[in-house]
C-alpha cells in the first residue's frame, strides 16, 4: 500500500519516527542521519521490501529469525483463528489448547530428556527464566549458596538486569547497569581464529577453553556456582563455532561438579546449524535449553526454557517449592497456534536439511574470499556464516578500526539489494528456504562489496 508514496508521505512519517519511536540499540543521531532511516512494508520469501518499493535480500532474516521466510499466511491464518476464537486467557491459572500441544511438540523435538517446557514471550525472558529456575533448583535441594553463573566472553544471552549479568557481548554496555549478579566469572570463547588461549587447532582451543570453565569452576569454589551459560555457536563472538570437543568436555565438567549446564539455543535452534538445535552437532543433552526466535520465525512473541525431568522434579511438592514465575503473555495461544504451524512448515519442507545443503554451497562459495587482502577468516555451520574483516592479516587488526569503513561497506551492500549487519564481521543468517541461484546471488554481493571496499581503501 505503501509502495507509490510521495516524497512528502515519507517526510511526514519520517518526522514521526524520529520525534517518538526510540530504536532499539541505534543512536538518534545516526536514524536522523540523511538515508538513516528506513521503513519496512512487506517481504516475500528472502526478500524485505522498503516503503519506495526496494527489495533487498534480507541477510540477516530480521534478527535472524525468520526461518521460514516471509510472506507465510499459513501462520498468520493460525494467529488469526485463534485470536476469533480464544485470544488471552489468563496463563498463570489456565492452559490453553494450543500451549499444551506446542509444549508437548517441543517436548518431542528437543533431544535427551528435555520434556518440561516453560512458555515465555522471547529471548531475554528465556534466559531469565532458565537463570531463575537454576537456581531455586539448587535451593530446593538444599544448596543455596550455589548463585553463580558462568558465561563466555563475547557471547549474547539477552538483555534483561538477569539476562545481561551473563551476556558478555560489548554493544549492551553491560558496565552502566552494574551491579547486577555479585560475580559473573567470563570464561574464554572457543573461536579458533582467535583463541584467547593460543590453540592451534579447532580442537586444542575447544579442550583449552573447554578445561578454563573447569578451572573457573575450582577457583570460585563449584559448591557456589549454579550453572553455565553458553550458546552452541555464538553468533555476537562473530559465529565461533568450536571444535568437536568442547561441548562433550563441558557436559562432563559440570557433571563433574554438579553445575547445570544451559544452552541458549535462542539463535543457533529450528534449523539456523542445518540440525535442529545446535547442540546435536556435539552428541550433548544440555539441563536446561532455552530458545525462542525460529519457533515462530517471527510471526508471534514467543519463547520457552525447556527443561529436564530432573530438574523440573525439584519444583514438585510443597509451596516452598513452587517457581514462583512467569510472564503475562507466557504461553500466549496465538502465539503457541503460530508456533506450531511453523513447525510444520520446517519440518514438512525439510528447512534443516536445506539449511544444511545451502550453508555448505554459502561457506564453499565464500571461502575464496580468504585469499582477499582485508579477509582474515569465513566460517559457519548451516545458514549461519561469517567474513571476518581484518585490516591486517598478520595482527589480525579488525577492519572496523579504520573509522567508517563498515557503514561504507554496508551501503554498497545495501545498494547492491542485501541487507545484513556489518562490523568487525559480515554476519550472514539468511532465511532457511534459500534456493541454489539465491546462495549465489548473496556471495556474489558479498564478494562485490570485499572487492569494493579493498578499492576504498587502498589495498
Amino acid at each position: 500500500m505503501f509502495d507509490m508514496i510521495e516524497d512528502r508521505e515519507f517526510e511526514a512519517l519520517r518526522s514521526s519516527a524520529l520525534g517518538h519511536l526510540w530504536f532499539p540499540f541505534q543512536q538518534w543521531n545516526d536514524v536522523a542521519a540523511e538515508d538513516g532511516l528506513r521503513i519496512m512494508t512487506g517481504g516475500r520469501g528472502a526478500k524485505i521490501r522498503d516503503i519506495h518499493g526496494r527489495e533487498y535480500y534480507d541477510g540477516f532474516a530480521g534478527l535472524a529469525l525468520v526461518n521460514v521466510g516471509y510472506g507465510r499466511e499459513e501462520i498468520a491464518k493460525a494467529a488469526y483463528d485463534q485470536m476469533s476464537a480464544l485470544h488471552y486467557a489468563n496463563t498463570f491459572a489456565y492452559a490453553t489448547l494450543p500451549a499444551i500441544k506446542l509444549a508437548e511438540r517441543l517436548a518431542s523435538m528437543t533431544p535427551g530428556n528435555l520434556n518440561r517446557v516453560f512458555l515465555t514471550s522471547g529471548g531475554s525472558d528465556s534466559v531469565e527464566t532458565a537463570m531463575k529456575i537454576a537456581r531455586q533448583y539448587h535451593v530446593n535441594r538444599g544448596e543455596s549458596q550455589r548463585a553463580k553463573f558462568i558465561s563466555r566472553r563475547g557471547s549474547y544471552h539477552g538483555v534483561s538486569l538477569g539476562a545481561m549479568a551473563v551476556n558478555m557481548a560489548p554493544h549492551v554496555k553491560r558496565d552502566i547497569f552494574q551491579p547486577m549478579l555479585p560475580r559473573v566469572p567470563a570464561a574464554p570463547q572457543p573461536l579458533p581464529y582467535r583463541c584467547e588461549l593460543g590453540g592451534a587447532t579447532a580442537s586444542e582451543c575447544a579442550t583449552r577453553c573447554a578445561e578454563a570453565v573447569e578451572g573457573i569452576i575450582l577457583e570460585e569454589g563449584p559448591e557456589t556456582v549454579a550453572a553455565v551459560i553458553a550458546e552452541p555457536i555464538s553468533l555476537s563472538a562473530g559465529v565461533a563455532v568450536p571444535g568437536p570437543e568442547y561441548w562433550p568436555i563441558l557436559r562432563e565438567v559440570c557433571d563433574r561438579h554438579g553445575v547445570l549446564l544451559i544452552a541458549d539455543e535462542v539463535i543457533t535452534g529450528f534449523g539456523r546449524t542445518g540440525r535442529m538445535f545446535g547442540v546435536e552437532h556435539y552428541g550433548v543433552v544440555p539441563d536446561m535449553i532455552t530458545v525462542a526466535k525460529g519457533v515462530t520465525s517471527g510471526y508471534q512473541p514467543v519463547g520457552a526454557c525447556i527443561t529436564g525431568d530432573h530438574v523440573a522434579e525439584a519444583f514438585v511438592g510443597g509451596d516452598d517449592k513452587t517457581f514462583a514465575h512467569g510472564y503475562t503473555y507466557s504461553g500466549h495461544p496465538a502465539g503457541a497456534a503460530a508456533a506450531l504451524v511453523n513447525l510444520d512448515i520446517i519440518q514438512r519442507e525439510g528447512l534443516v536439511e536445506n539449511s544444511a545443503r545451502m550453508g555448505r554451497r554459502l561457506l564453499d562459495r565464500l571461502t575464496p574470499l580468504k585469499e582477499r587482502p582485508v579477509v582474515g577468516d569465513v566460517r559457519g555451520l548451516g545458514l549461519m556464516c561469517a567474513v571476518e574483516l581484518v585490516k591486517d592479516k598478520a595482527t589480525k587488526e579488525p577492519l572496523s578500526s579504520i573509522a567508517g569503513a563498515a557503514p561504507k561497506l554496508a551501503r554498497r551492500l545495501s545498494d547492491n539489494g542485501l541487507l545484513v549487519r556489518v562490523g568487525q564481521w559480515i554476519i550472514l543468517t539468511p532465511v532457511l528456504t534459500l534456493s541454489d541461484s539465491e546462495v549465489d546471488e548473496i556471495a556474489d554481493i558479498v564478494g562485490d562489496g570485499v572487492s569494493y571496499i579493498e578499492g576504498e581503501l587502498g589495498y
